[in-house]
C-alpha cells in the first residue's frame, strides 16, 4: 500500500514536473528576437528599427538585436523571415517597398506579403523627397528639373535605394506625365545614395525624408517636392506632388513590423500590445520625431487594410507606368 501510494506520487510529481517545464518553454519571450531589417544601414527602415527597438526590448524584457539582410530592394531580408520559424523570435521591420512595390514588378519575388506574412504593426510613414546639390543653380524647382529633362533626354541621374522602390515610382510617375526620361541609378538603401549625391556623381536624389533630412537641414541637399498627403511642418517650405499637378506620385512610404505567417495566438497575445505601447512611448514619438520620422501607429487590422489598398493602387499606377512584370 505505501510502494503503490510512493510510486503514485512520485508520478504524479514527475507529471507536475513536466507541465512546469512545458509551460517555462511555452513562455514568449524566453530569449533574444531578431529584428531582420531588409536594407543596409543608413535607410529608412534602419533608423526607424533603432528608435523603437530599446524601448520594445525593455517592455518584452528581452534582448532586440538589429540584423541588416540587405539586397534586392529589401526582397532578401523579407524572404528571409517570410521562411523563418514560426515562434516570433524572427521579425520583420520594412517600409513598404518589398510588401508594395516589388512584388509588383519583380516576378523573381517568391513570397506573397498577404499570405507569407504576419501583419502585426504600422509604425511610421516615411515619405519620399526629390533633392538636388544646394550649389547646383540649374534646379531651384521641379519644373526646372523637368524642362532640362525635356531637353536633354536620359541625361539627368536620379539616385534612388533600391529598384522598384516608392522613390523610384515616384520619379517614373513624374517622367511618364511629361513624358520625359531621367535615367534611375539604384542603389542598396537611401543611406548609400546620399554620397552619390553629395559627392556630385548624379544630378538628383529620390529617398526618404529621414535619409536626407539632416543634409537638408544642413543646406546641403535642396528638396525641390515631397510625396506626402500634406506638407510636412519640420520642412513647411517643401511643396507636395500633389500641390504640383502630381497626385498620382504621391506615394507615401510606410514602415510596419511583421513575422512568419502562422505566429502562434499566444505569441501575438504578447507582442501585438507590447509594439503598440512601444510605438506610442513618448520617448519614440521624440526620437522619430527629432529622425524625420512621422509616428503614426496602425494596428494589425487596419494595417492590414491600408496594404491591401495600397497593392491596388500601385498595382495600377504600375501598369500605367509601363513598370509592372509581365
Amino acid at each position: 500500500m505505501v510502494k503503490s501510494r510512493f510510486l503514485f506520487l512520485l508520478a504524479m510529481g514527475f507529471v507536475f514536473l513536466t507541465f512546469g517545464v512545458t509551460l517555462a518553454q511555452e513562455k514568449y519571450p524566453s530569449r533574444p528576437i531578431e529584428l531582420v531589417v531588409p536594407n543596409a544601414p543608413g535607410g529608412s527602415s534602419d533608423i526607424t528599427a533603432r528608435i523603437y527597438s530599446e524601448e520594445l526590448s525593455k517592455i518584452l524584457k528581452t534582448p532586440i538585436t538589429v540584423v541588416n539582410r540587405g539586397g534586392g530592394a529589401g526582397v532578401h531580408g523579407t524572404t528571409y523571415v517570410a521562411k523563418a520559424k514560426k515562434d516570433g523570435y524572427t521579425l520583420l521591420n520594412t517600409a513598404s517597398t518589398p510588401i508594395i512595390t516589388v512584388p509588383i514588378i519583380n516576378k523573381e519575388v517568391t513570397y506573397d506579403p498577404l499570405k507569407d506574412l504576419t501583419i502585426l504593426a504600422q509604425f511610421a510613414i516615411v515619405p519620399p523627397v526629390i533633392t538636388v546639390r544646394s550649389d547646383d543653380s540649374r534646379f531651384q524647382t521641379l519644373k526646372d528639373v523637368i524642362e532640362y529633362a525635356r531637353k536633354n533626354p536620359g541625361k539627368l541621374k536620379n539616385a534612388v535605394g533600391g529598384h522598384g522602390t516608392e522613390s523610384h515610382f515616384v520619379m517614373e510617375i513624374l517622367c511618364a506625365k511629361n513624358n520625359v526620361k531621367i535615367t534611375t541609378i539604384p542603389y542598396k538603401s537611401g543611406g548609400e545614395a546620399m554620397p552619390q549625391i553629395l559627392g556630385g556623381h548624379v544630378d538628383l536624389s529620390t529617398n526618404s525624408l529621414p535619409t536626407q533630412a539632416a543634409h537638408i537641414k544642413a543646406g546641403k541637399l535642396r528638396a525641390l517636392a515631397i510625396a506626402a498627403r500634406n506638407r510636412v511642418p519640420e520642412f513647411p517650405n517643401i511643396p507636395t506632388v500633389t500641390e504640383l499637378g502630381y497626385p498620382d506620385a504621391n506615394l507615401v512610404m510606410w514602415v510596419g513590423i511583421f513575422g512568419p505567417a502562422g505566429l502562434p495566438q499566444s505569441v501575438l497575445d504578447v507582442l501585438t500590445p507590447a509594439l503598440e505601447k512601444a510605438f506610442k512611448n513618448p520617448t519614440v514619438i521624440r526620437r522619430a520625431t527629432d529622425a524625420s520620422v512621422i509616428v503614426e501607429y496602425l494596428g494589425p487590422e487596419e494595417f492590414r487594410k491600408l496594404i491591401e489598398s495600397k497593392i491596388q493602387i500601385v498595382t495600377k499606377v504600375a501598369k500605367d507606368a509601363n513598370l509592372a512584370k509581365k
